[in-house]
């Protein structure tokens, strides 16, 4: 695939096919609404899954884990730190097969684990020149192994993550990005997609996190894509055992609750994807990534819902979806398909999520002005940390923005 020359602008010029959806977007007219319930669709579409293309990606991710774990090399303690990743790899694939049917809320779905000769065929037989094999690359990528995948009391008796693996996070045996990313591209790119692919991703996602980070004054240097989502499940447990478990990861786990519930959300959360749910059903899409979680999806319902759910997610989790997001639009829909009439949808699309948290402003508010105690104290927090989440998201907007605005000037200049 060609790469797209970006051309570098101090000043964007949006061009006559954006600023027009731009200018009428905000008119509360049906026609606009409409087309942005159709864009959501597309979107379904263009970031979903099929079931098998999402046992492909579980399958780039666990041969990704057991490469790292072929590849340690620890004096003295290395027999140790491989049979601990090694359990961490079995329990991990456990709670990916004993979820996948509430995940994918088809009845009698079952996970399929390749052998490495099987996955090149599936990947095969299912066009990976299309999108959506480069946006799984895009997740394997990020996949970090190794984060907690239960919780556990501390002192206070209150849950906390567990601890079993932690010996695999200190620098000596933890997980080593570079070497995931160089077995991704020596099996996985170079036929479907260009040789070293996953490098560009890479280099390209890592610039949109220090982009956002900078300008959030925000450090993230410390904590993975996984990391940050094993805190956020178990702080809220609470609140995954309701509708934002469902949302994000298919129905409750065949009635799972408490411990058992969260810990199948990590191991699912984890992995990067979303169920899609009903939502995606009738095109066949099982599963949202690419950043789609960064929509919101499935989420938000009821006073403040919305609000609810980016206060949930918080600021750092945003951030690295946001960051997700960039990437795939820039890289896989601008730079190689060159669709920026996507693009575009994706823009208003994440714009009208800001929009909807923006008004659950208002909705909480009014709530809060009549609560008091406890209640009124968690109302405050959630503000608090949903306007984080939206000021991000809006340096975000930005910076899409800027890259279908750069990207439309160059195809003008090509013409």
């Amino acid at each position: 695939m060609e790469q797209f020359i970006w051309t570098t602008l101090t000043a964007p010029l949006i061009p006559f096919k954006i600023s027009c959806h731009l200018k009428h977007f905000g008119k509360t007219d049906a026609n606009i609404y409409k087309r942005i319930g159709d864009d959501m669709d597309l979107q379904m579409d263009k970031l979903g899954l099929s079931l098998e293309q999402t046992e492909i990606l579980y399958n780039l991710e666990y041969y990704k884990t057991f490469n790292d774990i072929e590849m340690t090399k620890v004096p003295v303690t290395g027999e140790v730190i491989k049979e601990l990743k090694s359990e961490w790899l079995k329990e991990w694939s456990k709670f990916i097969s004993n979820g996948f049917e509430s995940f994918t809320q088809i009845s009698g779905a079952e996970m399929h684990w390749y052998s490495m000769d099987e996955l090149q065929e599936r990947i095969a037989a299912n066009d990976p020149q299309k999108p959506w094999y480069r946006l799984i690359l895009l997740e394997a990528m990020l996949f970090e192994p190794y984060y907690p995948l239960g919780t556990e009391k501390d002192k206070k008796g209150n849950d906390i993550p567990s601890k079993k693996y932690k010996h695999l996070n200190n620098p000596l045996c933890s997980f080593r990005k570079g070497e995931g990313d160089h077995f991704l591209d020596e099996q996985f790119t170079g036929k479907y997609c260009k040789q070293g692919y996953v490098k560009r991703l890479r280099r390209s996602y890592d610039k949109r996190m220090r982009e956002l980070s900078e300008v959030l004054k925000t450090v993230l240097t410390s904590l993975t894509i996984t990391a940050v989502i094993a805190i956020i499940t178990v702080a809220s447990a609470g609140a995954f055992a309701g509708p934002i478990a469902v949302a994000l990861v298919g129905s409750n786990f065949a009635g799972l609750s408490g411990a058992a519930l969260t810990s199948a959300c990590l191991a699912y959360l984890g992995g990067g994807a979303i169920a899609a749910g009903g939502a995606g059903m009738l095109g066949g899409t099982i599963a949202i990534v690419g950043g789609g979680a960064a929509f919101g999806i499935g989420v938000g319902a009821g006073v403040g819902g919305a609000v609810g759910s980016a206060g949930l997610v918080g600021k750092k989790n945003t951030i690295m979806h946001s960051a997700k997001l960039l990437t795939s639009v820039r890289e896989i829909f601008l730079n190689d398909e060159h669709d920026i009439e996507f693009s575009n949808s994706v823009y208003e699309q994440y714009l009208q999520n800001i929009t909807e948290i923006e008004k659950g402003f208002v909705e909480l508010r009014l709530k809060m002005d009549v609560a008091k105690g406890k209640e009124k104290k968690e109302i405050v927090e959630t503000i608090k940390k949903a306007e984080e989440s939206v000021k991000a998201m809006k340096v975000a907007r930005k910076n899409m923005l800027r890259f279908n605005s750069s990207f439309a000037e160059g195809l003008q200049t090509q013409q």
